[in-house]
């Protein structure tokens, strides 16, 4: 019995080597959650910070499976157009969804190179967005930078291109950056 006992020590300790040497404590992280606690239908709006623009609200839309934020007309101003579902996880993370086309708004590519997608759901990393800041109120609506948990980088609007749209991309987060200030419009949050 005393050698039996041995070899369980031993092989108990092997185990544990082998597990602190291979997969040492701390190197995974957390599994992603799939509860959702909240589900809102909302326009993804920014205020256009291009230069001239006059804070002329623009909306993230799927143009062509290609995210491009659209200017927001008038009667969409007053009566909405949610485009979107803004799933809130449990984990505190959101995942946009466009409505039309049922898929999710994430990053594909290297990090710090990714380019922001529309693809099929499968609540990934790279389709999981977290709230940064403070945000700031404006026209009655709180904006918000939202960072890509994959990638790291936030949600943005870029240059204006032709046909009254402007590019939606993946930069740098900034405190504040006007370009990554983003509000569920037409919603109360």
């Amino acid at each position: 019995m005393a050698g039996v006992g041995v070899i369980v020590v031993l092989a108990g300790g092997a185990v544990a080597g082998y597990l602190v040497t291979f997969h040492p404590l701390g190197g995974h992280s957390a599994p992603l959650t799939t509860r959702v606690v909240s589900e809102q239908t909302v326009g993804l709006v920014a205020q256009n910070a291009q230069p001239g623009s006059a804070g002329q609200l623009v909306e993230l839309l799927g143009k062509r499976g290609t995210p491009r934020f659209s200017r927001v007309s008038a009667a969409e101003d007053q009566f909405g157009s949610g485009q979107w579902t803004a799933d809130q996880m449990a984990d505190g993370s959101y995942i946009f969804i466009f409505l039309p086309s049922d898929d999710c708004l994430g990053s594909a590519g290297a990090a710090g190179r990714a380019r922001l997608v529309l693809q099929h759901c499968d609540l990934q990393s790279s389709q999981r967005w977290r709230r940064l800041g403070s945000g700031a109120v404006a026209q009655g609506h709180n904006f918000y930078s939202y960072a890509n948990v994959a990638d790291r980088s936030c949600l943005a609007e870029g240059s204006e291109l032709p046909g009254s749209i402007w590019a939606a991309s993946l930069s740098a987060c900034t405190t504040k950056a006007a370009s990554q200030l983003v509000a569920f419009w037409w919603d109360a949050g």
